[in-house]
């Protein structure tokens, strides 16, 4: 679900579904979502070089196909508990699936790098003509 302004003034929490129960995250102040962007920007670097490993060089290929499928998701998890602290991890991790802390980690991803959604309507403002 979307946040409206008034919610990003308000410091509302973010809405999270896992495990079926409803969790609410407190937005993090930006001393911490600074030092947690520098994580998530550390953990996502390295996808163009793992992206591009040739098929014919088995033992690269099987590396990144780990890395992509087990260690990334895994220190994904690692990264949204570390926002999401105040959340029985072990509880939630019996109870969720990979789909809803996707989804969760999304929601995320979108407060705590709110450029990024503003990022299109600025680039299509930017293409526009100036009238005269």
């Amino acid at each position: 679900m979307a946040r409206t302004e008034e919610d990003i003034i308000a410091r509302a929490g973010i809405e999270v579904t896992l495990g079926g129960v409803v969790y609410t995250i407190p937005p993090l102040v930006i001393r911490e979502s600074r030092e947690w962007k520098r994580k998530a920007i550390k953990l996502v670097a390295p996808l163009p070089e793992i992206t591009t490993i040739n098929s014919d060089d088995a033992e690269g290929f099987q590396k990144a196909l780990e890395t992509l499928l087990v260690t990334m998701p895994d220190e994904i998890i690692d990264l949204f508990f570390a926002y999401a602290k105040e959340l029985d991890r072990e509880d939630i991790e019996s109870k969720a699936t990979d789909a809803e802390l996707a989804k969760a980690f999304g929601e995320v991803l979108a407060v705590a790098f709110p450029l990024s959604q503003a990022a299109p309507n600025l680039l299509r403002a930017m293409s526009r003509p100036e009238s005269t």
